[in-house]
């Protein structure tokens, strides 16, 4: 990518207006998004030095390096012995700054925490999100809805259920019992992360309650990819945030674009992965569960093949039983005196 002479004129024609370079560099490609440390900001830059003109930037000015206090040391160490994490024992040694995320105050802080070896604690935030021991299935069938409903938005009660949904409820208890299960949910450090999967569990198979083992396992498989999809989310927008504030730091800058691009090629490929695992339990159970309807076809055809066999078996067991019945009645008539029944014109002949 190279300037133009008609962008070149710009660049000295803006320069004489105002020696700011991102001023100068939006100006001559009409972009006002761009920045200095952008290659459109670089050519610009390139250009003046070239032409010897000094321009401006925003660029901020290191700051002095923080040296600690004897009495900020001991609170250092004091705190990180009793689990503190870097930033909320930078809170502490400075209360009259702002303590940013990764500023000055906090990398001080953690950086003597690394120089005496203590190995940096969770943020505050995981600290508050830690779990509560180990995971403990619901076995009430109370607690069950109680999932079901937080999981899933709906409003099913206890003493309102049909017998399907009992059948429903009955199995994700076992499902959720799972030696495999549990274990997954424990090796979550995050409480939130613990009920992310749990939630996504529930939600996916609680009105499924036909699923083989092996599906059961497919579906944690897609409930991990969803967790791990929240967690790359996140990294990714801590990027993107220190990317915004070191901007004007270029061995930085690139170093945070190869890790963002890194990151959002580890989402795309969980997407994928939860999208093909999810066809692939919705293609099966589809298959079997119209394997199912015809076989209950073909039983449901069996059974009323059987019904007309008995009811055929009925119709020529009547007809015998009357056709017995004429018979006693005609042998009846014939033990009477020969004249009564002639008199009568019945004969066993006739009845017959």
């Amino acid at each position: 990518m190279e300037l133009s002479k008609e962008q070149e004129e710009m660049i000295i024609k803006t320069f004489r207006e105002s020696p700011d370079l991102i001023l100068i560099t939006r100006k001559v490609f009409e972009d006002d998004t761009l920045k200095g440390t952008s290659k459109e900001g670089k050519l610009v830059r390139d250009f003046l030095i070239e032409k010897g003109l000094n321009y401006k930037t925003t660029q901020h000015k290191k700051k002095d390096k923080i040296v600690l206090s004897e009495e900020q040391i001991a609170i250092i160490e004091e705190n990180a012995a009793n689990g503190h994490s870097s930033y909320n024992i930078a809170c502490m040694i400075f209360p009259d700054k702002n303590i940013r995320k990764l500023g000055m105050e906090q990398r001080t802080v953690l950086d003597y925490m690394q120089e005496m070896n203590v190995a940096p604690p969770m943020s505050v935030a995981a600290q508050t999100d830690s779990p509560n021991g180990n995971y403990s299935p619901p076995k009430a069938t109370s607690k069950i809805i109680r999932k079901i409903n937080d999981a899933t938005g709906l409003t099913l009660e206890e003493n309102k259920i049909s017998r399907q949904i009992q059948i429903c409820i009955e199995k994700l208890g076992i499902n959720l019992s799972n030696s495999r299960l549990i274990k997954i949910i424990n090796n979550y450090s995050s409480q939130s992360d613990r009920d992310l999967f749990e939630h996504e569990f529930i939600r996916l198979t609680w009105d499924k309650p036909d699923l083989s083992a092996d599906e059961v396992n497919l579906y944690m498989n897609v409930c991990k990819e969803i967790v791990n999809m929240e967690m790359i989310s996140c990294h990714l927008q801590k990027l993107n945030d220190l990317f915004d504030e070191s901007e004007t730091q270029q061995d930085m800058t690139v170093r945070l674009a190869e890790l963002i691009k890194a990151k959002s090629g580890e989402y795309h490929q969980c997407e994928n992965r939860i999208e093909n695992l999810t066809k692939k339990l919705q293609g099966d159970r589809s298959e079997r569960m119209k394997k199912r309807q015809q076989q209950n076809s073909s039983i449901l055809s069996i059974v009323q093949l059987f019904q007309e066999e008995e009811e055929r078996k009925n119709m020529v067991k009547i007809a015998e039983m009357q056709k017995e019945a004429i018979m006693q009645e005609a042998n009846r008539l014939e033990s009477m005196d020969m004249w009564t029944a002639r008199v009568l014109g019945i004969s066993k002949e006739d009845a017959i």
